[in-house]
């Protein structure tokens, strides 16, 4: 009898847990793994094998029931599953747990929408269904209408198994960068297999463009997929393009090595249909806290005209890009970097589809050390440098140049003295050395030949100055007197003789004739001189005000005039300086001096032969203190009215003639707080004669006017935008709050969005009038500059306008220009127009150079996603193209 009730209670209970809707409460004892119970009878639980190896809870907003005949639990309105590091969120989620299979769904609403799909997530993992299936034991499961992200792009599939690998595999899919719904474009394809974070392999796919599909179809599809701040190795697509003069191409094709986190190498190469072809090596390396840079060589074989014809050519080029920047945590106190920028001359000409590349005739390359050492004044700097002409084919070079210098130190200051100091403390001491071997304007062709060495000149100098600057008068602190004493020598490994040779043999006249030869003397030759001066001057500041009337908008006016004189006297003092100058005598009799270390690099030191002068300028700056109509605070502003009104020149005392140098003045203001205005001129004091030469007679009594115009130079820089809108850079105007004036766009609706951002839409801001403000973005500068120059008989003007902008048709539309007109070939300088169009998810271009040398037009359409990139159409008429 006692059998039969415990029967009877346990078969009641589960009846009463079948109909049982339980509250939102966590359960986690679903599953007994391994724990002991207090049991007379059973001493332990049998896990089974094919039991779960993680607890698995579940949770519901709404409510939750549990069938324990069918071994379900059910979880309706926010339901949650988590298993280890899966979780699972749905409307309505089904629970088997003697099976470990999950079910989740959403559900409709009254439109028909679904809402509570099922999101799973693993770890980084994650995607969104109508529906799944999911076997916790085995890993594996279905999904139903899947859309994941997988880094930059949407994957869409109707039916996807899930491995238990994490990996998918899937039917009839789409897949696309683009995040509106439905996409602007998509990759079909009927089975792809996707791992996540690395690739999608896909079987035949074709592209959809605006739900039309295109006949663009590829027997398979591979996109790899990047994670942020990572790369993969990977094939690099090459563009297929035509040019008329050297064919048909595949352009910049390759293979790209992610080695590791530090270092990565691309390889890709160019070929054309008429033979020519390319080969590039590009590596990026950094080492955090220590360096980064870049490396690149390019190697072309380019072939022009046509075999067998007058115009066919063929030539080997190179280019070396090579960037090293070191971290400045790495070692405190030196620093080691490296740019060098070389190539054959002709290599951007025929190779490179950059204009600004053709028109640049210079390369200049630098890898240079520095050292400082803390507490010392010393320093030291060495560098290889290297310049490129690359319109007359030649180079020069420093191989190397080092310096090591100290700065400037007070060898008698007392550092323990208390009060001011003594007059004999402001002494002051520097020294520099340097050492440089140079090649002069080498043709490029023999750089890397012997020729370099031969050609190369090598010196070394240095130099120690001993000064002091003394201010005599307390009242007077602008007047200065500043003796100096300075010691400079140089040693090079030749010098030169000059000797004339009356009977000299020259082949190519056949016959003799005197000529004056230079003999190069090789070996270790040493030039000192030292050299005295003093100089005295000074410099005080006049200040004059003129005040306004109070309640005026404009407070005072302030004009600040700095007159500067000074004196400068270099005595001769013989016995100490090296004699370094000979001479020689032509057939005419006339005496020639000249210096035996003349075309050096550093030159003949200087002899210190008597000369002395007076300098005279005068700078002035005139400023304003302004109350601005809107101002809140109460307090002016300082506007500049001039910012610079100078005027200079000299006087030397012991000239033979034309002692006075040439006045220059030099202007410079600023306009309506956007109209930048600078002006200079050069004039000379001196008349000329009937040959046009300057004579030692001053021009006023020739002509009755002081000065006589030699050079003039001005220049205008305008903000147009800013001055007809009287609106900043930011495009708010300095009288109006942020916003006024603005479009109202919604963000929501692309639609709305382009339009509000035109003029008349009634999403505007009205004005006073209750019209609509005109608000569309746009800028633009023009800029204008004149050099003129002035000889006796001609003038020499040089005139340029230019003019460049951009204006926002829509907030996706944007055209830019640059555009100007030289006055003196009367022809439009180099002109170019860009288009651009944000289509969400692509980018259209067109850029087009109308005239000149570099006329040329490129248009691209290409998907805004890196994965994706290439996808795009190009089309283009390059300028080196014969027939444009």
């Amino acid at each position: 009898m006692k059998r039969f009730t415990v029967v009877l209670t346990v078969l009641l209970t589960s009846y009463s847990l079948y109909g049982q809707e339980e509250l939102n409460m966590p359960d986690t004892l679903l599953f007994i793994k391994n724990n002991s119970v207090a049991d007379t009878i059973v001493r332990q639980l049998k896990i089974s094998p094919d039991a779960v190896d993680k607890t698995i809870t579940h949770t519901a907003k709404g409510y939750r029931r549990t069938d324990l005949l069918n071994k379900k639990v059910y979880l309706v309105d926010g339901a949650e599953v988590t298993y280890g590091d899966i979780v699972l969120k749905a409307d309505s989620i089904v629970l088997n747990t003697e099976t470990g299979v999950v079910y989740a769904s959403g559900r409709p609403d009254s439109t028909g929408k679904i809402s509570g799909q099922p999101v799973f997530k693993q770890g980084e993992e994650s995607f969104e269904s109508e529906a799944l299936e999911y076997n916790f034991k085995t890993k594996k499961g279905r999904v139903f209408n899947l859309m994941t992200k997988q880094e930059e792009g949407y994957l869409r599939s109707e039916v996807t198994k899930r491995l238990d690998d994490g990996s998918l595999n899937i039917g009839m899919s789409t897949y696309s960068t683009c995040d509106a719904d439905p996409p602007h474009f998509y990759v079909a394809f009927n089975k792809a297999k996707v791992v996540p974070g690395k690739k999608i392999v896909t079987g035949p796919a074709y592209l959809v463009l605006e739900g039309i599909p295109l006949p663009l179809v590829i027997p398979f599809g591979y996109f790899p997929l990047y994670r942020k701040n990572t790369a993969s190795s990977g094939i690099i697509m090459p563009k297929v393009g035509q040019t008329y003069e050297l064919g048909y191409s595949l352009r910049d094709g390759g293979y790209y090595f992610a080695i590791d986190d530090n270092f990565d190498l691309s390889l890709t190469g160019t070929i054309y249909t008429n033979g020519t072809w390319m080969l590039n090596a590009a590596s990026t390396y950094i080492k955090r806290y220590k360096y980064s840079g870049r490396i690149s060589l390019s190697f072309a074989n380019n072939i022009s005209g046509h075999k067998g014809l007058d115009d066919y050519s063929r030539s080997k080029n190179y280019r070396i890009d090579w960037s090293y920047n070191q971290d400045p945590k790495a070692s405190p106190g030196s620093r080691f970097s490296a740019s060098v920028n070389m190539s054959s001359s002709s290599f951007d000409r025929q190779n490179s589809y950059i204009p600004a590349e053709h028109v640049n005739t210079t390369r200049q390359s630098s890898i240079s050390y520095s050292k400082t050492w803390d507490g010392t004044p010393f320093n030291f700097s060495t560098s290889l440098n290297h310049s490129q002409n690359v319109r007359n084919k030649t180079v020069s070079l420093n191989l190397p140049r080092a310096q090591f210098s100290m700065s400037r130190i007070y060898p008698l200051k007392n550092k323990n003295r208390i009060g001011p100091s003594r007059w004999y403390e402001d002494l002051q001491f520097q020294y520099s050395a340097s050492i440089d071997n140079q090649v002069q304007n080498i043709r490029d062709s023999l750089l890397f030949t012997g020729e370099v060495f031969k050609n190369m000149r090598n010196g070394f100098k240095h130099e120690a100055p001993v000064s002091i600057q003394l201010r005599p008068f307390k009242k007077m602190p602008g007047f200065t007197i500043s003796p100096q004493l300075s010691y400079s020598a140089v040693l090079y490994s030749q010098k030169y003789n000059k000797r004339l040779v009356t009977d000299y043999f020259d082949p190519e006249l056949n016959k003799t004739r005197p000529v004056v030869i230079t003999d190069t003397l090789r070996g270790l030759f040493y030039g000192q001189s030292v050299n005295t001066s003093i100089s005295t001057g000074i410099s005080p500041q006049l200040y004059g005000l003129f005040q306004f009337k109070p309640g005026s908008r404009v407070e005072a006016i302030r004009h600040v005039m700095r007159p500067s004189v000074s004196f400068s006297y270099i005595p001769v003092i013989k016995g100490l300086t090296t004699n370094m100058y000979r001479e020689y005598t032509d057939t005419a009799g006339i005496s020639h001096r000249y210096s035996i270390f003349e075309g050096n690099i550093f030159g003949t030191p200087s002899l210190g032969s008597r000369s002395g002068g007076l300098n005279f300028s005068v700078n002035n700056i005139v400023e304003a203190k302004v109350y601005h109509k809107n101002d809140t605070t109460g307090k002016p502003s300082k506007v500049k009215i001039i910012e610079n009104l100078s005027a200079s020149t000299s006087y030397n005392i012991f000239a033979d003639s034309l002692r006075w140098a040439p006045v220059t003045t030099s202007f410079r203001t600023m306009l309506l707080d956007n109209i930048s205005v600078a002006a200079g001129g050069s004039f000379s004091l001196y008349g000329y004669d009937s040959n046009g030469r300057m004579i030692n007679k001053f021009y006023v009594s020739q002509t009755g006017k002081l000065l006589r115009l030699t050079g003039l130079n001005m220049s205008f820089d305008l903000d147009v935008y800013k001055l007809l809108t009287g609106k900043n850079k930011k495009g708010q105007s300095a009288e109006m709050p942020a916003g006024q004036g603005r479009t109202i766009s919604n963000e929501d609706d692309q639609v709305n969005d382009e339009i509000n951002a035109l003029p008349g839409s009634n999403q505007m801001l009205k004005d006073e009038f209750g019209y609509n403000r005109f608000d569309m973005p746009w800028n633009m500068r023009l800029s204008y500059n004149l050099n003129y120059t002035k000889t006796v008989s001609t003038g020499l003007l040089s005139q340029t306008l230019a003019l460049q902008g951009d204006v926002s048709v829509t907030r996706k539309t944007r055209i830019t220009y640059t555009t100007g007109f030289d006055f003196n070939q009367k022809q439009i300088t180099m002109t170019s127009v860009g288009i651009y169009r944000d289509l969400h998810c692509w980018d259209m271009s067109f850029n087009w150079i109308p005239v000149g040398t570099m006329k040329s037009w490129y248009f691209t359409l290409k998907v805004k996603a890196s994965v994706l990139a290439d996808l795009k159409y190009e089309r283009r008429k390059d300028f080196r193209d014969q027939n444009f």
